[in-house]
């Protein structure tokens, strides 16, 4: 299958996010606020029992898992021009990284703090100070060489560390899609057994911060090949399944997403493409 995976130094992880954003007008989900992430009321987000918010045809079952089988997903294209910056891991070690620095930080980036940035900015400071679930593994890497030594000290002690990432494809670059289209697996989902793996997510910040978690146990990664139902637009790359979600928030927007009752079953969910899954023996 075609994703993107290959072992990992810093000159190439940094050609990788660089062809992703630059190179292929890369696309992303908006970050869920903390209080939709818990599902505390999500009621808003729904017309005539459907999401009006497309960001949310993210998540699927584990039983949907297999050749033939059509989904709803959605990508959501960014403005290049509107993209953070990157820092040097020297840069970013100057900058305090926490939510008890939050007045200082919307100062020095000239942030109002009741201002949608404000608001993006303290929830992303909030997910990064939160400590992990029982059996979790987390991180925030503030730079790509503090992303690369964090996800290589987590996962993998030595080199041996893969970069699996979303890609589309098409024809003519001009016929990309970004709205909610129904996708098919075009190809028996291939299964990668016996690794570890980090989703890392992009978050809401004033220069790059990716949001890295995994599980000890109890997650499943796969490689999948999807078509759009036009025929036209082929997506490519990694989805993980958590097979263990009694640990979670009752309330979790995937229950209610996929219409399941709470910690009963395996949640699947795609990436957008602007995202990173380290996968390691």
């Amino acid at each position: 299958m075609a994703s993107l995976r290959f072992s990992v130094t810093f000159p190439a992880l940094l050609f990788l996010l660089l062809s992703l954003w630059v190179v292929e007008a890369h696309t992303s989900r908006k970050l869920i606020s903390n209080n939709d992430q818990e599902g505390q009321n999500i009621s808003h987000l729904f017309k005539d029992g459907v999401f009006e918010d497309p960001t949310m045809y993210m998540f699927f079952k584990i039983d949907d898992l297999k050749l033939g089988t059509k989904l709803p997903i959605y990508f959501d294209k960014n403005d290049l021009r509107k993209l953070p910056p990157f820092l040097t891991r020297q840069e970013a070690d100057l900058i305090p990284f926490s939510e008890s620095k939050l007045d200082f930080l919307l100062n020095h980036f000239s942030i109002s703090k009741d201002s949608p940035q404000g608001k993006a900015m303290k929830e992303t400071l909030q997910r990064c100070d939160f400590k992990g679930i029982e059996g979790e593994y987390k991180f925030c890497g503030i730079s790509l060489e503090s992303m690369l030594d964090l996800a290589k000290k987590t996962i993998a002690s030595n080199a041996d560390i893969k970069v699996m990432t979303t890609k589309v494809t098409v024809p003519d670059q001009n016929t990309i899609s970004y709205a909610l289209l129904n996708y098919t697996f075009a190809e028996a989902p291939k299964a990668l057994h016996g690794i570890k793996v980090l989703g890392c997510h992009r978050m809401p910040y004033p220069y790059v911060v990716y949001y890295c978690h995994g599980h000890k146990s109890g997650t499943k990664v796969f490689e999948v090949n999807l078509m759009s139902e036009d025929g036209i637009q082929r997506v490519v790359g990694p989805v993980v399944c958590h097979m263990d979600t009694s640990m979670w928030n009752a309330d979790h927007v995937a229950f209610k997403v996929l219409k399941i009752e709470p910690r009963s079953a395996p949640v699947c969910h795609f990436f957008p493409l602007d995202n990173i899954v380290w996968v390691a023996k």
